[in-house]
């Protein structure tokens, strides 16, 4: 018996070393002897390692123990019907077994001794049975799930030469759930998820192409149980659930395929996988009608600095070509006859030269007016050129004018209403943001009393279509409705509140570890990569087209004229106000010619 307990004590030490793992917890049943206990702790201790030890009365007295550092180690050296009932009362609680080692030695069958225990599909639990002397064969075992056949494969031997066991990780050596069916939650959401929901078959989509994927990984099947309210869900004060999300909390699913939107409320219910998609929150507008005038058009390509700069230099340049032309004509160097520059003449002058026309006045004689001609000729054309091609680019390149361009110009403006889908996490973000200005989006529009909630995405699009309404959704839900709406939608530029989807899963489910496992390796693999490319392609071409130009071919509208038309129009009516004027000043002035000659 010695030697066995030493053989025993030389197993558990090379397994501990195996798992890393760190504390060690020595369980018994009280109906059994604790010769061997104390046999273990006396020889644990000749080997420096301090060891724990405690006895269960009850079946529910076999509670896990915890470590302050590394996975715990527990090992059952009671095989009796008692240790076998307090198995089976503790593997009943999810996830309380899969965070320690767990090894139970064994003298009787395997089959026989787990005949109604439940070993979670995520613990490792070893059975140690001796063959021969010296010599330790240990299995694992476990049940893809209550009520399934028992799964045993060897996982070592151990002899005299030491321990000889798989180096694999737990989710690579339980990388098969043979044939299992999971039970699974889902809907229709175009175009992560299709959902034929009549047949409960899944059609496709980027969730549902990964979960497909993941099916032919792992050889499983899946079971769908759609929810009666056709949504994420919601978690509300007295925890109770709604949607998918209640499917998976109240336990008639394992898994929610379906984009899920991780929350720190939702992790108190739920849990969820590794993230596939991390995409944002948007603002959707009602892209108004035609073309909003823009008076500054043909302002806009020069800066206001630039276009002072241009009216001062046509000031002092006309007024340095008068003064040169009257001190060549003083002191004899142009010719008297010639006609004289006045400020008013030279003025124009330089205003035709820089618009690049020419002028039917007599050219100047003197060199130092022709240089200022040329000058004026040759900075006007770079000037005008510059002019011209920025002014092509602001009358070609189009882009729509949205009434505000994010929430805080939204809220100043007031022309429109805030909504989002029923049950949205956004209301969430809102409701408990530190933000004072999201706070007040919440209060004045996305509480329940306003009447901005709608019940999917196109009754919100409709919405959105029909009135002045803004609709606040993530692009991967609006993508798949967007061919049938019945007016032009866009975005805002800005975006809020990154979002992380995910598959959705029961709470401490023991299917987490290997789900992700594979998620990551498609991940690595590329595979997640290309199904991404592949079936978002209309997502990424609305993400780059927020704010599309306008369709059609491109042309100078009468709007585009507006303000030259407005210009020409203004001075139409000051000529004709000015020959008035002019008018009536000189039929007064003949008259008073005509009285001084009678007198």
């Amino acid at each position: 018996m010695a030697s066995q307990c030493v053989a025993s004590v030389e197993v558990l030490l090379a397994l501990q070393t195996h798992f890393h793992a760190g504390c060690v917890y020595l369980m018994q049943s009280q109906n059994t002897t604790g010769v061997e206990e104390r046999r273990f702790m006396k020889f644990m201790s000749t080997r420096g390692r301090e060891v724990a030890a405690s006895v269960f009365n009850e079946p529910n007295q076999l509670i896990p123990r915890t470590c302050s550092y590394n996975r715990p180690f527990h090992v059952l050296l009671s095989s009796d019907e008692n240790t076998k009932l307090a198995l089976s009362q503790l593997s009943s609680k999810r996830g309380v077994m899969a965070d320690a080692v767990w090894l139970l030695f064994l003298e009787k069958s395997v089959d026989q001794f787990f005949e109604d225990v439940y070993i979670p599909v995520d613990c490792e639990f070893l059975v140690a049975q001796r063959r021969g002397g010296n010599v330790v064969l240990l299995t694992e075992i476990y049940r893809m799930d209550k009520g399934l056949p028992l799964q045993h494969k060897e996982f070592g031997i151990w002899n005299q030469s030491g321990l000889h066991a798989s180096r694999e990780s737990l989710v690579r050596r339980r990388s098969h759930f043979h044939g299992f069916t999971i039970t699974a939650t889902s809907i229709n959401s175009p175009p992560l998820v299709l959902m034929d929901e009549e047949k409960t078959e899944m059609k496709g989509g980027l969730f549902g192409s990964v979960w497909t994927r993941l099916e032919r990984r792992l050889n499983f099947t899946t079971r769908y149980v759609i929810p009666s309210l056709r949504s994420w869900g919601t978690v509300f004060a007295n925890n109770t659930t709604t949607g998918v999300l209640g499917v998976l909390a109240d336990g008639q699913a394992e898994v929610g395929v379906f984009h899920m939107i991780m929350t720190s409320r939702r992790i108190d219910v739920m849990d969820f996988s590794i993230p596939l998609l991390s995409p944002k929150f948007h603002i959707f507008v009602r892209q108004p009608d035609g073309l909003q005038l823009q008076w500054n058009t043909y302002l806009a390509p020069l800066s206001r600095t630039l276009w002072l700069t241009i009216v001062l230099l046509i000031l002092l340049i006309a007024l340095f070509l008068s003064k040169l032309q009257r001190l060549g004509r003083r002191h004899g160097i142009a010719e008297k006859t010639l006609e004289r520059f006045w400020f008013r003449d030279c003025l124009f002058f330089i205003f035709g030269a820089v618009c690049q026309q020419g002028a039917e006045v007599q050219s100047p004689q003197l060199t130092s007016c022709r240089v200022v001609y040329l000058t004026t000729y040759l900075g006007a054309v770079v000037m005008l050129a510059s002019y011209s091609a920025t002014l092509i680019s602001f009358l070609t390149v189009r882009t729509v004018k949205l009434p505000f361009n994010d929430i805080e110009e939204f809220l100043k403006v007031g022309t429109h209403k805030l909504g989002t889908l029923e049950h949205s996490t956004a209301l969430n973000f809102f409701r408990e943001s530190e933000m004072p200005l999201y706070r007040e989006v919440y209060r004045r529009f996305l509480q329940p009393a306003h009447g901005t909630m709608v019940p999917d995405v196109t009754a919100g699009l409709t919405r959105l279509c029909s009135s002045k309404y803004a609709l606040l959704a993530m692009y991967v839900d609006t993508v798949g409705y967007m061919e049938h709406v019945t007016c032009p939608v866009v975005s805002l530029r800005r975006s809020y509140f990154r979002s992380s989807l995910a598959f959705g899963l029961a709470l401490n489910s023991p299917y987490k570890a290997f789900l992700n496992y594979h998620l990551l390796t498609l991940q690595n693999d590329g595979e997640l990569y290309k199904l991404q490319q592949l079936l978002l392609a209309p997502l990424r071409q609305q993400d780059a087209e927020e704010l599309a130009p306008v369709d059609g071919s491109v042309s100078v509208e009468i709007q585009h004229l507006l303000p030259v038309l407005t210009v020409l129009g203004a001075g139409v009516l000051l000529s004709a106000t000015c020959f008035l004027l002019e008018w009536a000043a000189g039929r007064r002035t003949r008259s008073k010619q005509k009285t001084a000659v009678a007198v």
